[in-house]
C-alpha cells in the first residue's frame, strides 16, 4: 500500500484508507477489489477542520464514509455528508441532530456494533449510529474524566477505552535502576453498549528490564495486543499479553510502525 495512504477502519472485512489526494479507497483483501472514493470540501482554511469515520451499515450491509466539517470558530452545527457505496454518491445525513460543539477530535475512532466512535477532547466520545446516522455521547466513568490520555479500542464487539498514565515504581525496581515510574494501561469495557456502564477488565504495567509496550487492539479470546519494544536490543516487535497470568508472548513481527485492525473474510465489493 502506498505509504500516502492512512487507515481509516476496518468494518465487515473491508478496509477504508486515506489519501492526501482528498481521496479515500474502500478496499477488500479478500478478493484484492478496491473503490476509490472522492472527498469533497476537503481543503483546510484554518477554519474549519475535517473528520473521516468509516464503517458498514449492519442492516443495509451499505459500507458508508461519513465526513465532518466543523467550524472552529463560532458554534454552528457541524456539516456532515455521508457517502454510500450503494448509490455512489454524498447526501446529508439522515439525522437532523447536528451537534454544534467545537469539539478537538483526537484522531481515533473504532467502528463496534454499527455504531462509530470518535474520540474528542475533554475526554469524551462521540457516537455516530450507521443505520440512524444520529450523533451521541458517551460518558466516560468519573474516574477517566480528568486523564489526560485515553485512547478507543474494539475488544470483540465491545468498546473498549485505554487509559495511560504514569505510576511510582516499586523501592526494588527503582534500586534496580528502572526510573521512579512506569507506564500502566487500565483497560476500560462498555458494558452491553450502555453509555457509562463502563467495566474496569484489568491492567497492564508490564516492563522489565526496562522494556515498553504501547496497546495496538486485542484478540478474540480477551489477549492484549502490544508494540513491544523488546529487550536487550529494543526493537519493535507485536506481541501478547494474557491477562490473567501476566505473560508476554514475542510474536515475531516486527517494524517501525505497527497497527492492529480487526478482519474478517468478506465478498462484499465483488
Amino acid at each position: 500500500m502506498d505509504k500516502h495512504y492512512t487507515i481509516i477502519d476496518s468494518s465487515h472485512g473491508l478496509l477504508c484508507l486515506f489519501g492526501i489526494e482528498d481521496k479515500a479507497i474502500i478496499w477488500n483483501p479478500s478478493i484484492r477489489k478496491a473503490v476509490d472514493v472522492v472527498l469533497p470540501h476537503m481543503v483546510g482554511d484554518g477554519i474549519h477542520v475535517n473528520v473521516l469515520g468509516f464503517g458498514v451499515c449492519p442492516e443495509t450491509i451499505d459500507p458508508k464514509i461519513i465526513k465532518i466539517r466543523i467550524n472552529m470558530e463560532d458554534v454552528v452545527p457541524w456539516q456532515v455528508e455521508v457517502f454510500t457505496l450503494s448509490t455512489r454518491v454524498w447526501r446529508s445525513a439522515y439525522s437532523s441532530n447536528v451537534p454544534s460543539k467545537c469539539f478537538k477530535f483526537g484522531g481515533e475512532q473504532v467502528v463496534v456494533g454499527g455504531v462509530v466512535y470518535f474520540l474528542v477532547s475533554g475526554n469524551l466520545v462521540v457516537s455516530f449510529d450507521l443505520t440512524s446516522e444520529e450523533f451521541g455521547e458517551v460518558k466516560l466513568p468519573d474516574s477517566l474524566t480528568y486523564t489526560r490520555k485515553l485512547s478507543v479500542l474494539k475488544l470483540r464487539e465491545s468498546l473498549v477505552v485505554i487509559e495511560a498514565g504514569l505510576e511510582e515504581r516499586g523501592p526494588e525496581e527503582v534500586d534496580l535502576g528502572r526510573g521512579y515510574y512506569k507506564r500502566v494501561y487500565h483497560i476500560w469495557r462498555m458494558e452491553d453498549g450502555v453509555s457509562k456502564l463502563f467495566e474496569k477488565l484489568f491492567s497492564i504495567d508490564y516492563s522489565p528490564d526496562g522494556s515498553m509496550v504501547y496497546i495496538r487492539g486485542f484478540r478474540k479470546t480477551g489477549e492484549a495486543l502490544l508494540r513491544w519494544l523488546a529487550p536487550p536490543d529494543f526493537n519493535r516487535t507485536l506481541a501478547a499479553y494474557e491477562p490473567y497470568s501476566k505473560a508476554i508472548t514475542n510474536l515475531g513481527i516486527n517494524g517501525s510502525y505497527i497497527s492492529v485492525y480487526s478482519f474478517t473474510g468478506t465478498l462484499l465489493l465483488l
